[in-house]
């Protein structure tokens, strides 16, 4: 069985600054660049590169974003599943601060206009598991993704809020919570999302909501998660950080692939918690399959007694 990755992919201008400016302030960048990103297709690269079957999902619009998105995705070996030339992909710009922490400024495209019609006559007897991320939830593209999402009955669903977890209508996440999602998230969103400072606590209410496995991430500690019954902790590893762009997307990734290589829960975080570790040591939100296999494998020697 395979993975269906539902999302976006979307052109990215990065600039590494010092600081973000202020208003009406001037500042130069140390390092600009373009890549192609988006959650979807980052949650894919990490998938891709474990070696775990699965399809790319994201919407293809017609424009010079469209053609450069559809050329890398066609290197990458995707099959375009929707194709809507009523208007051009996205794009967003990436600001890294000398921290590596980053902020997004995003132009939306196609990719925020899903809608069911996208997804009749698709074979969904090949997936076993279905993942989603906030930015499809958001507007009157989220009112049609819930009605769809919540028709599907033999897939489990991964939903990745994101930063975006406060512009989610209430009836919309609610429609998402019913189909029992395992649920990922930063601690902030899991805050956002809750009203509870405590990761645990949130991680509970949560559950409350879902009925099902709940993941918290917690940057440098590492991230935890709730059962239902336990809580558990599994700490981060130490690692210096270019930019944590697409950190949470290559965790949630490696999660799904682990389960689909048949680790346990506690197995499959730890392996994500090892995977995010290399991305935010490099520039960019996904290693290509050459990078990954030789990071992985000097981590595996680091941790050699350690997992």
């Amino acid at each position: 069985m395979k993975t269906l990755v539902i999302g976006s992919a979307m052109f990215e201008i990065r600039m590494k600054l010092d600081a973000l400016p202020k208003t009406g302030e001037d500042v130069l960048c140390r390092e600009s660049g373009t890549l192609i990103g988006g959650c979807a297709y980052n949650v894919a690269g990490t998938l891709r590169n474990m070696g775990c079957a699965h399809d790319l999902c994201v919407p293809i619009g017609k424009g010079p974003y469209a053609e450069i998105i559809a050329g890398q995705l066609k290197r990458c070996g995707y099959q375009i599943l929707i194709r809507d030339e009523s208007q051009d992909n996205g794009w967003c710009l990436d600001l890294v601060e000398a921290g590596g922490e980053r902020t997004f400024i995003t132009s939306p495209g196609i990719e925020s206009t899903f809608r069911r019609a996208w997804f009749r006559g698709m074979d969904l007897t090949a997936y076993d598991k279905v993942y989603v991320a906030g930015y499809q939830l958001c507007g009157e593209s989220g009112h049609e993704m819930a009605q769809w999402l919540g028709s599907l009955t033999e897939q489990l669903l991964f939903f990745a809020p994101g930063p975006v977890i406060g512009q989610i209508a209430p009836e919309v996440k609610n429609t998402i919570y019913a189909c029992h999602p395992v649920l990922h998230l930063n601690e902030k969103e899991a805050a956002e999302e809750t009203g509870e400072s405590d990761p645990q606590a949130a991680a509970r209410r949560l559950y409350e909501k879902t009925g099902n496995l709940v993941i918290v991430t917690l940057g440098a500690k590492g991230a935890l998660f709730y059962d239902g019954s336990t809580y558990h902790t599994i700490p981060s590893i130490a690692t210096e950080v270019a930019d944590t762009i697409g950190a949470g997307d290559s965790h949630l990734g490696a999660v799904i692939g682990g389960l689909c290589r048949g680790y346990d829960v506690e197995r499959a975080i730890r392996f994500a918690n090892r995977v995010a570790a290399e991305i935010v040591r490099i520039q960019g939100p996904t290693m290509d399959k050459e990078q990954f296999e030789k990071r992985m494998g000097e981590r595996d020697e680091q941790d050699k007694g350690v997992f």
